[in-house]
């Protein structure tokens, strides 16, 4: 099973479906000066790209890196640029699969923390909500950097209303990661900064305000007046709520409500 497509950014042609690439986790043994060296594993070359190259002696220079799910969709990628550029019509082209070494750099480079949940997502993405839950702080922030570079399709069926779980709310990151859900369904996406989510109010990642946001099990207030938050979060969480009320979102606490949608 293929786990990967590689595709020329130059061309739009799928290069090749590869079952693995080492190094593609983060991990900082591969790295030097930003520089990752990933051997691409089990790579089967698409003849009509190869026939590109041959025909035009194109390089290969720019590639995007595509994560597949089960059924080989294609869930999220990457942009590498390899620091030397790879002729094919220059070198033998293997007629089956094989293992090539590629050097370069990323132009968003993944956290090891995102890698480990995009392995995770290519076996099955999240059916249920709240998976991030039991994730630490790092690892949620991975889950962010996952849910806005998921490749989604977002619903644009009208709805007025909105229910957001707080019951593992304690933070600005927790606070998206439900929020995203709760717009989104579960691993979806809704923002994960105050500029992120300016954008999303635009369009394009599904709802549009004027809608309502239910808040069940928890609200802005009891949550920034929790014990331990620190200060800095506290004006995180303040600044987060004045822009939802700007953009016309309006806040109804559930507080008998329990959350079962």
């Amino acid at each position: 099973m293929y786990k990967y497509s590689l595709v020329d950014v130059e061309s739009d042609l799928i290069i090749g479906n590869c079952t693995n690439i080492v190094g593609l986790s983060g991990s900082r043994q591969y790295r030097a000066r930003n520089f990752y060296e990933l051997i691409v594993v089990g790579l089967r070359l698409n003849e009509i790209y190869i026939k590109h190259c041959l025909a035009t002696k194109a390089k290969m220079a720019r590639i995007c890196i595509n994560m597949l799910s089960q059924d080989e969709k294609v869930i999220g990628s990457f942009f590498f640029l390899l620091h030397k550029p790879y002729y094919f019509h220059k070198n033998p082209i293997p007629q089956e699969m094989f293992n090539m070494e590629i050097f370069g750099v990323f132009w968003v480079e993944p956290s090891y923390e995102a890698m480990e949940i995009w392995r995770k997502w290519m076996v099955s993405k999240p059916t249920i909500k709240n998976t991030w839950s039991s994730l630490s702080q790092r690892r949620r922030l991975g889950w962010l950097e996952v849910v806005r570079m998921h490749h989604a399709t977002y619903c644009n069926i009208p709805n007025n209303n909105y229910f957001l779980d707080m019951t593992h709310v304690r933070d600005s990151v927790s606070f998206y990661c439900a929020l995203g859900e709760a717009m989104n369904g579960p691993g979806g996406y809704y923002g994960f900064s105050l500029d992120s989510l300016d954008d999303c109010f635009c369009g394009g990642f599904g709802a549009t305000p004027p809608f309502v946001l239910h808040l069940c099990n928890g609200n802005f207030d009891e949550l920034m007046h929790r014990d331990k938050i620190k200060e800095s979060e506290r004006e995180k969480l303040r600044k987060l709520q004045e822009l939802l009320i700007l953009n016309q979102v309006t806040l109804v606490w559930q507080k008998d409500l329990h959350f079962t949608r």
